[in-house]
Protein backbone atom coordinates (compact mmCIF):
# COMPACT_ATOMS: atom_id res chain seq x y z
CA UNK A 1 0.00 0.00 0.00
CA UNK A 2 1.31 3.46 -0.79
CA UNK A 3 0.61 6.71 0.97
CA UNK A 4 -0.53 9.83 -0.90
CA UNK A 5 2.21 12.41 -1.17
CA UNK A 6 2.86 15.80 -2.61
CA UNK A 7 6.00 15.72 -4.74
CA UNK A 8 7.90 19.00 -4.66
CA UNK A 9 8.26 20.58 -8.05
CA UNK A 10 11.97 19.88 -8.15
CA UNK A 11 13.15 16.50 -9.35
CA UNK A 12 16.84 16.28 -10.24
CA UNK A 13 18.17 13.23 -12.02
CA UNK A 14 17.87 10.44 -9.44
CA UNK A 15 16.50 12.58 -6.58
CA UNK A 16 12.77 12.83 -5.88
CA UNK A 17 11.42 14.70 -2.86
CA UNK A 18 8.07 13.75 -1.34
CA UNK A 19 6.19 15.79 1.24
CA UNK A 20 3.76 13.74 3.31
CA UNK A 21 0.95 15.70 4.95
CA UNK A 22 0.83 15.58 8.74
CA UNK A 23 -1.71 16.69 11.30
CA UNK A 24 -0.82 19.98 12.99
CA UNK A 25 0.23 19.75 16.62
CA UNK A 26 -0.98 22.30 19.16
CA UNK A 27 2.38 22.64 20.86
CA UNK A 28 1.17 25.08 23.51
CA UNK A 29 -1.62 22.70 24.53
CA UNK A 30 0.80 19.78 24.56
CA UNK A 31 3.27 21.74 26.68
CA UNK A 32 0.52 22.83 29.08
CA UNK A 33 -0.60 19.22 29.52
CA UNK A 34 2.98 18.17 30.25
CA UNK A 35 3.67 20.90 32.79
CA UNK A 36 0.37 20.34 34.62
CA UNK A 37 0.99 16.60 35.09
CA UNK A 38 1.90 15.11 38.47
CA UNK A 39 5.45 14.82 37.14
CA UNK A 40 5.88 17.88 34.92
CA UNK A 41 7.46 17.03 31.57
CA UNK A 42 8.25 18.40 28.14
CA UNK A 43 8.83 16.56 24.88
CA UNK A 44 12.49 15.83 24.08
CA UNK A 45 11.93 17.08 20.53
CA UNK A 46 12.32 20.60 21.96
CA UNK A 47 16.03 19.86 22.45
CA UNK A 48 16.62 20.27 18.74
CA UNK A 49 16.77 23.81 17.55
CA UNK A 50 19.99 24.73 15.74
CA UNK A 51 21.96 25.26 18.95
CA UNK A 52 20.61 22.05 20.47
CA UNK A 53 21.67 20.06 17.41
CA UNK A 54 25.14 21.61 17.56
CA UNK A 55 25.44 20.85 21.27
CA UNK A 56 24.45 17.22 20.71
CA UNK A 57 27.13 16.85 18.04
CA UNK A 58 29.66 18.14 20.59
CA UNK A 59 28.34 15.71 23.23
CA UNK A 60 28.99 12.75 20.92
CA UNK A 61 32.69 13.68 20.91
CA UNK A 62 33.12 13.90 24.70
CA UNK A 63 35.20 11.16 26.36
CA UNK A 64 32.26 10.15 28.55
CA UNK A 65 29.70 9.67 25.78
CA UNK A 66 30.48 6.22 24.41
CA UNK A 67 27.42 5.30 22.22
CA UNK A 68 28.35 7.10 18.99
CA UNK A 69 31.93 5.90 18.68
CA UNK A 70 31.12 2.41 20.02
CA UNK A 71 28.37 1.92 17.46
CA UNK A 72 30.62 3.27 14.69
CA UNK A 73 33.26 0.68 15.57
CA UNK A 74 30.68 -2.11 15.41
CA UNK A 75 29.77 -1.02 11.88
CA UNK A 76 33.43 -0.79 10.90
CA UNK A 77 34.07 -4.33 12.12
CA UNK A 78 30.87 -6.02 10.93
CA UNK A 79 29.24 -4.11 8.07
CA UNK A 80 30.17 -6.76 5.50
CA UNK A 81 28.49 -9.45 7.63
CA UNK A 82 25.40 -7.30 8.09
CA UNK A 83 24.93 -6.79 4.36
CA UNK A 84 25.71 -10.42 3.56
CA UNK A 85 22.88 -11.51 5.87
CA UNK A 86 20.25 -9.70 3.75
CA UNK A 87 19.27 -9.18 0.13
CA UNK A 88 19.04 -5.46 0.77
CA UNK A 89 18.99 -3.10 -2.21
CA UNK A 90 16.99 -0.26 -0.63
CA UNK A 91 18.00 1.51 2.58
CA UNK A 92 15.24 3.31 4.47
CA UNK A 93 16.30 5.69 7.26
CA UNK A 94 13.74 7.33 9.57
CA UNK A 95 15.15 10.41 11.27
CA UNK A 96 18.03 10.57 8.80
CA UNK A 97 19.38 13.96 9.86
CA UNK A 98 22.33 14.83 7.61
CA UNK A 99 22.40 11.26 6.18
CA UNK A 100 26.04 10.86 7.26
CA UNK A 101 25.59 7.52 9.02
CA UNK A 102 23.98 5.96 5.96
CA UNK A 103 26.93 6.74 3.69
CA UNK A 104 28.81 3.66 4.87
CA UNK A 105 26.28 1.57 2.90
CA UNK A 106 26.78 3.23 -0.47
CA UNK A 107 30.39 2.48 -1.31
CA UNK A 108 30.14 -0.96 -2.92
CA UNK A 109 27.10 -0.33 -5.11
CA UNK A 110 24.89 -2.96 -3.46
CA UNK A 111 22.37 -0.34 -2.33
CA UNK A 112 20.67 1.18 -5.35
CA UNK A 113 17.92 3.14 -3.55
CA UNK A 114 18.03 5.32 -0.43
CA UNK A 115 14.90 6.60 1.32
CA UNK A 116 15.65 9.10 4.12
CA UNK A 117 12.79 10.46 6.24
CA UNK A 118 13.32 13.80 7.96
CA UNK A 119 10.93 16.49 9.16
CA UNK A 120 12.93 19.53 7.98
CA UNK A 121 12.50 19.79 4.21
CA UNK A 122 15.32 22.28 3.60
CA UNK A 123 17.79 20.32 5.74
CA UNK A 124 16.85 17.06 4.03
CA UNK A 125 17.10 18.49 0.52
CA UNK A 126 20.54 19.93 1.18
CA UNK A 127 21.82 16.61 2.55
CA UNK A 128 20.39 14.63 -0.37
CA UNK A 129 21.78 16.95 -3.02
CA UNK A 130 25.22 16.38 -1.50
CA UNK A 131 24.70 12.62 -1.52
CA UNK A 132 23.58 12.75 -5.13
CA UNK A 133 26.81 14.48 -6.13
CA UNK A 134 28.95 11.92 -4.30
CA UNK A 135 26.95 8.86 -5.45
CA UNK A 136 25.51 9.73 -8.89
CA UNK A 137 24.10 6.22 -9.47
CA UNK A 138 22.12 6.22 -6.20
CA UNK A 139 18.34 6.68 -6.51
CA UNK A 140 17.15 8.88 -3.65
CA UNK A 141 13.53 9.27 -2.56
CA UNK A 142 13.64 11.92 0.18
CA UNK A 143 10.52 11.99 2.36
CA UNK A 144 9.67 15.11 4.38
CA UNK A 145 7.60 13.76 7.27
CA UNK A 146 7.51 12.98 10.97
CA UNK A 147 8.71 9.37 10.98
CA UNK A 148 6.82 8.61 14.21
CA UNK A 149 3.56 9.16 12.29
CA UNK A 150 4.56 7.55 9.03
CA UNK A 151 4.22 3.88 8.16
CA UNK A 152 3.43 3.46 4.45
CA UNK A 153 5.75 4.97 1.87
CA UNK A 154 4.81 6.99 -1.24
CA UNK A 155 4.26 5.20 -4.54
CA UNK A 156 7.12 4.67 -6.94
CA UNK A 157 9.51 3.31 -4.31
CA UNK A 158 10.59 -0.32 -4.84
CA UNK A 159 8.89 -2.73 -2.45
CA UNK A 160 11.49 -5.50 -2.53
CA UNK A 161 14.84 -5.61 -0.76
CA UNK A 162 14.00 -3.00 1.87
CA UNK A 163 16.11 -2.61 5.00
CA UNK A 164 15.28 0.02 7.60
CA UNK A 165 18.28 1.66 9.30
CA UNK A 166 17.70 3.16 12.77
CA UNK A 167 21.09 3.75 14.43
CA UNK A 168 22.25 5.75 17.41
CA UNK A 169 20.12 4.15 20.19
CA UNK A 170 17.21 6.46 19.29
CA UNK A 171 14.85 3.55 19.97
CA UNK A 172 15.77 3.97 23.64
CA UNK A 173 14.10 7.39 23.75
CA UNK A 174 10.70 5.71 23.44
CA UNK A 175 9.04 4.01 26.40
CA UNK A 176 8.72 0.25 25.75
CA UNK A 177 5.05 0.42 24.70
CA UNK A 178 5.84 3.34 22.39
CA UNK A 179 8.86 1.45 21.03
CA UNK A 180 6.67 -1.54 20.15
CA UNK A 181 4.25 0.77 18.34
CA UNK A 182 7.11 2.43 16.44
CA UNK A 183 8.65 -0.91 15.53
CA UNK A 184 5.24 -1.97 14.23
CA UNK A 185 5.28 1.04 11.90
CA UNK A 186 8.78 0.06 10.79
CA UNK A 187 7.60 -3.47 10.08
CA UNK A 188 4.84 -2.10 7.85
CA UNK A 189 7.34 0.11 6.01
CA UNK A 190 9.69 -2.75 5.08
CA UNK A 191 6.95 -5.29 4.39
CA UNK A 192 6.98 -9.02 5.03
CA UNK A 193 10.50 -10.40 4.63
CA UNK A 194 12.09 -6.95 4.82
CA UNK A 195 14.79 -6.19 7.35
CA UNK A 196 15.63 -3.65 10.04
CA UNK A 197 19.07 -2.77 11.43
CA UNK A 198 18.70 -1.03 14.78
CA UNK A 199 21.22 0.38 17.25
CA UNK A 200 20.41 -0.42 20.88
CA UNK A 201 22.29 0.74 23.96
CA UNK A 202 22.87 -1.97 26.56
CA UNK A 203 22.58 -2.11 30.33
CA UNK A 204 25.95 -1.70 32.01
CA UNK A 205 27.77 -0.32 35.05
CA UNK A 206 25.66 2.62 36.32
CA UNK A 207 28.83 4.67 36.76
CA UNK A 208 29.45 4.52 33.01
CA UNK A 209 25.88 5.57 32.24
CA UNK A 210 25.82 8.37 34.79
CA UNK A 211 29.08 9.77 33.42
CA UNK A 212 27.81 9.64 29.83
CA UNK A 213 24.90 11.96 30.68
CA UNK A 214 26.88 14.23 33.04
CA UNK A 215 29.99 15.05 31.02
CA UNK A 216 32.72 17.07 32.66
CA UNK A 217 32.52 19.85 30.09
CA UNK A 218 28.88 20.54 31.00
CA UNK A 219 27.66 20.06 27.42
CA UNK A 220 24.78 17.76 28.37
CA UNK A 221 23.68 20.26 31.02
CA UNK A 222 23.69 23.03 28.39
CA UNK A 223 21.82 20.76 25.96
CA UNK A 224 19.14 20.02 28.56
CA UNK A 225 18.68 23.69 29.52
CA UNK A 226 18.60 24.71 25.87
CA UNK A 227 15.18 23.06 25.59
CA UNK A 228 13.78 25.87 27.74
CA UNK A 229 15.54 28.50 25.62
CA UNK A 230 14.05 26.86 22.51
CA UNK A 231 10.56 26.98 24.07
CA UNK A 232 11.04 30.66 24.92
CA UNK A 233 11.90 31.53 21.32
CA UNK A 234 9.55 29.09 19.58
CA UNK A 235 6.41 29.50 21.69
CA UNK A 236 7.09 32.84 23.40
CA UNK A 237 7.33 31.23 26.83
CA UNK A 238 9.24 32.92 29.63
CA UNK A 239 11.22 30.20 31.37
CA UNK A 240 13.97 31.75 33.49
CA UNK A 241 16.90 29.45 32.77
CA UNK A 242 18.85 30.29 35.94
CA UNK A 243 15.92 28.88 37.95
CA UNK A 244 16.70 25.36 36.67
CA UNK A 245 19.59 22.91 36.90
CA UNK A 246 20.41 19.78 34.89
CA UNK A 247 20.14 16.37 36.58
CA UNK A 248 20.59 12.98 34.91
CA UNK A 249 20.81 9.56 36.52
CA UNK A 250 20.42 5.87 35.77
CA UNK A 251 17.23 4.43 37.25
CA UNK A 252 18.28 0.82 37.81
CA UNK A 253 14.78 -0.35 38.73
CA UNK A 254 13.38 0.77 35.36
CA UNK A 255 16.52 0.27 33.27
CA UNK A 256 16.65 3.79 31.89
CA UNK A 257 18.60 7.02 32.16
CA UNK A 258 16.35 9.92 33.13
CA UNK A 259 17.06 13.57 32.40
CA UNK A 260 15.41 16.28 34.47
CA UNK A 261 15.57 20.02 34.96
CA UNK A 262 15.33 20.69 38.70
CA UNK A 263 13.58 23.83 39.92
CA UNK A 264 15.97 25.69 42.22
CA UNK A 265 13.31 28.12 43.46
CA UNK A 266 9.59 28.77 42.95
CA UNK A 267 9.13 30.00 39.41
CA UNK A 268 6.16 31.08 37.28
CA UNK A 269 6.02 30.10 33.61
CA UNK A 270 3.71 31.80 31.09
CA UNK A 271 2.26 29.77 28.22
CA UNK A 272 0.08 31.92 26.04
CA UNK A 273 -2.63 33.26 28.34
CA UNK A 274 -1.96 30.63 31.03
CA UNK A 275 0.49 30.56 33.90
CA UNK A 276 2.05 27.62 35.74
CA UNK A 277 3.88 27.73 39.04
CA UNK A 278 6.68 25.25 39.55
CA UNK A 279 7.86 24.86 43.12
CA UNK A 280 11.41 24.60 44.38
CA UNK A 281 12.33 20.92 44.49
CA UNK A 282 10.06 19.95 41.59
CA UNK A 283 11.57 18.87 38.31
CA UNK A 284 10.65 18.91 34.63
CA UNK A 285 11.25 15.46 33.13
CA UNK A 286 12.84 16.05 29.72
CA UNK A 287 13.96 12.64 28.43
CA UNK A 288 14.30 8.91 29.04
CA UNK A 289 16.94 6.72 27.47
CA UNK A 290 16.04 3.07 27.96
CA UNK A 291 18.83 0.50 28.12
CA UNK A 292 18.23 -3.13 27.17
CA UNK A 293 19.80 -6.53 27.28
CA UNK A 294 20.10 -8.23 23.87
CA UNK A 295 17.40 -10.74 24.83
CA UNK A 296 15.21 -7.97 26.21
CA UNK A 297 15.28 -6.03 22.97
CA UNK A 298 14.63 -9.17 20.90
CA UNK A 299 11.49 -9.80 22.96
CA UNK A 300 10.39 -6.20 22.37
CA UNK A 301 10.94 -6.52 18.62
CA UNK A 302 9.02 -9.81 18.55
CA UNK A 303 5.95 -8.02 19.93
CA UNK A 304 6.04 -5.83 16.81
CA UNK A 305 6.28 -8.78 14.41
CA UNK A 306 10.04 -8.93 13.89
CA UNK A 307 12.17 -12.07 14.00
CA UNK A 308 15.73 -11.78 15.30
CA UNK A 309 18.38 -12.62 12.68
CA UNK A 310 21.65 -11.59 14.33
CA UNK A 311 23.20 -9.15 16.80
CA UNK A 312 26.65 -7.58 16.95
CA UNK A 313 28.23 -5.98 20.02
CA UNK A 314 31.54 -4.38 20.98
CA UNK A 315 34.08 -6.27 23.14
CA UNK A 316 32.83 -4.58 26.34
CA UNK A 317 29.18 -5.43 25.57
CA UNK A 318 28.23 -1.77 25.91
CA UNK A 319 26.28 -1.38 22.67
CA UNK A 320 24.50 -3.61 20.16
CA UNK A 321 23.29 -3.54 16.56
CA UNK A 322 20.34 -5.87 15.87
CA UNK A 323 19.38 -7.29 12.49
CA UNK A 324 15.68 -8.16 12.36
CA UNK A 325 13.40 -9.63 9.70
CA UNK A 326 9.74 -8.73 9.37
CA UNK A 327 7.66 -11.85 9.94
CA UNK A 328 4.39 -12.81 8.26
CA UNK A 329 1.10 -11.28 9.32
CA UNK A 330 0.79 -8.29 11.62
Amino acid sequence: MSMPSVCLARQEDRLTVHHLPSSPVDELAELADGLSAGQPSISPRFFYDQRGSELFECITRTPEYYPTRTEARIFTDHLTEMLAATDCTLLLEPGSGNCAKAERFFGDGGISHYVPIEFSADFLLEACLGLGRRYPSLNIHAICADFTRCDHLPGGIPEQGRMLFFPGSTIGNFDPDEAVELLGRFRTMVGEGGHALIGVDLQKDPAVLNAAYNDGAGLTAAFNLNALYHLNTRLNCDFTLVDFAHRAFYNEDLGRVEMHLDCLRDTVVRLGDRQFTLRAGQSIHTENSWKYTPDGFRRLAAQAGFVAVDVWTDPRQWFSVHLLRAGAGG
